[in-house]
């Protein structure tokens, strides 16, 4: 499917937060200019560079299992910030295609009641994106004030002697630190603030997407619900015109719900790569973070415990985020199943009978996400990946 210039021009209206959002990142697929190579090579350079300057402190710290993990408690964040972005950047056509499906499926919607339910879960998308990105920004603002403390102190409350200045993560830039603190300070945030930005940017555009897809779930069972109130209600109308009436309005549930099962199968099957790698670097990541919280706790760095706290959040966050999802789309499939289950059919023809029968009977089996092939997201796949990461955790703080 093409879309012209007018229907482009409506989805970046229609979803304006996401277009800005994308747009930023030079990943908005119906926009692209010849900065866009520019501006992508930019973001990707911060990305690698804040990455790089983490893992070169290997070469100049010797390397103990503390030394690894409060490395790598950084580290890997960022390659998943990295991953992300790829993910949209060697996609756009996909991405581009996406955007498309969820454009053409508002002509699918049949009557006010459809499109409030449609409007429904596109506003909770949009608050859940402005909810993220407030806290993602205040906890780089909370982040960089307590790096930059003594600096601050120094302007505010000056001593006889300048306060030590140092970045609470191992770097090497291979220059005087002191000297350079400034510009080192500068890439160190700038480098953080982006690899977050990217995050949300990336995680809430798929969110809209998954939540479009949930829409379309609750419009195949609204339908479904009320596909005999014709037949029902309408008794002047012949036999056999109340039947076609009620045939026509379960296909069209049926399209909608088939639209939904292609929609959630496209947009596994072509992120999946990436979603594979995401989890398995997001899991050792998460396991490092909380015991680099515990180390931090036991010698009551605050500055430590404020960073472990925000990251670790952040990790518990995206993963529940996933599976929560997941579980949505889970409930809504089965929801079909009740819903046919339901309908009013002891008042209908045998022939209507056999069709809400192949409806149940194909709505049976349970409906999941395969994220990565690794886990079901789902409440129980969220508790599996915890318990997974808790499990490293408590290895890594046995062997100390």
């Amino acid at each position: 499917m093409s879309l012209n210039r007018r229907e482009r021009d409506s989805i970046g209206n229609q979803y304006k937060i996401y277009r800005i959002l994308l747009l930023s990142l030079s990943v908005w697929p119906f926009q692209q200019s010849k900065y866009t190579i520019l501006i992508r090579s930019f973001h990707f350079g911060i990305m690698i560079s804040f990455t790089f300057f983490q893992l070169t402190s290997f070469l100049t710290n010797e390397l103990v299992l503390d030394v690894v993990i409060m490395i790598l408690s950084y580290a890997l964040p960022s390659c998943i910030c990295m991953i992300q972005y790829h993910s949209f950047c060697s996609n756009s056509y996909i991405v581009k295609r996406i955007w498309e499906d969820i454009y053409s499926t508002w002509n699918l919607m049949r009557n006010e009641t459809e499109h409030k339910i449609m409007r429904q879960y596109k506003a909770t998308a949009e608050y859940y994106t402005k909810l993220f990105l407030t806290i993602i920004i205040s906890s780089c603002i909370i982040y960089g004030i307590f790096e930059a403390m003594p600096v601050i102190l120094d302007i505010i409350l000056p001593l006889n002697k300048t306060r030590p200045r140092e970045i609470h993560a191992l770097l090497e830039y291979f220059i005087d630190k002191d000297a350079y603190f400034f510009p080192i300070l500068c890439h160190w945030l700038i480098g953080l603030i982006i690899g977050c930005y990217t995050i949300i940017c990336v995680s809430t555009s798929l969110m809209i997407c998954v939540q479009h897809i949930s829409g379309l779930f609750k419009v195949a069972n609204y339908r479904i619900e009320h596909s005999a109130d014709d037949y029902v209600f309408c008794n002047s109308i012949q036999e056999k015109n109340r039947i076609e009436k009620f045939i026509q309005n379960i296909s069209a549930a049926v399209d909608i719900h088939r639209t939904a099962i292609e929609r959630c199968e496209y947009l596994i099957d072509k992120f999946n790569k990436h979603f594979f790698f995401m989890l398995v670097i997001g899991v050792t990541s998460l396991s490092l973070n909380l015991f680099r919280l515990l180390k931090a706790i036991i010698t009551l760095d605050e500055v430590e415990i404020v960073s472990s706290i925000l990251f670790t959040s952040g990790h518990f966050v995206i993963m529940f985020g996933i599976n929560y999802y997941g579980q949505q789309i889970t409930d809504y499939h089965s929801e079909i199943f009740t819903a046919a289950y339901n309908v009013r059919w002891y008042v209908t023809p045998v022939k209507i009978q056999k069709l809400l029968l192949f409806i149940m009977q194909s709505t049976t089996k349970a409906y999941y996400l395969n994220i990565g092939n690794l886990i079901v997201a789902s409440i129980e796949g969220f508790s599996k990946l915890v318990s997974m990461a808790i499990s490293y955790f408590t290895l890594i703080y046995s062997l100390l």
